[in-house]
């Protein structure tokens, strides 16, 4: 994978969230308020539906008992422009993009994250992963 210099806005965006299905709707409000209070609107749709789909996964994975947490990360690139939506959760499970149908109710999710990002991955950290994907800017 090729390394790139990019001049990272110091402004980062972080929110907390308990591991519970209701974080998936308070997330993805909370995405689009501060990419709007950022004047970064044109990235919300897009970064509202890849912060669903990616809490939503963290949710599945983290501790059954609603103690663990999932954490959302906002980091805004000035060149090129972009921004970028990381996911960290405590479980050490990689996310796997399944190829299921379009009728499918289930397994989707990473393809929507794929559709919508210039590209995405994953990497461990310390006590568990972080998933990002990167919405760039058409120029």
């Amino acid at each position: 994978m090729a390394s790139t210099a990019v001049e990272a806005d110091p402004r980062l965006i972080v929110f907390v969230f308990p591991g519970i299905p209701e974080s998936v709707r308070v997330a993805r409000l909370h995405v689009r308020a501060a990419l709007g209070f950022h004047g970064l609107g044109e990235y919300a749709d897009d970064a509202e539906s890849i912060t669903s789909e990616l809490v939503a996964n963290a949710v599945q994975h983290v501790r059954d008992d609603g103690t663990g947490t999932i954490v959302v990360t906002l980091a805004r690139v000035l060149n090129p422009a972009a921004v970028t939506i990381v996911v960290s959760d405590s479980s050490s499970q990689g996310p796997i993009r399944r190829d299921t149908s379009a009728d499918s109710d289930r397994g989707r999710g990473l393809q929507i994250v794929e559709a919508l990002s210039a590209h995405w991955g994953w990497r461990q950290e310390d006590g568990g992963k972080a998933v990002f994907a990167v919405l760039a800017r058409e120029a």
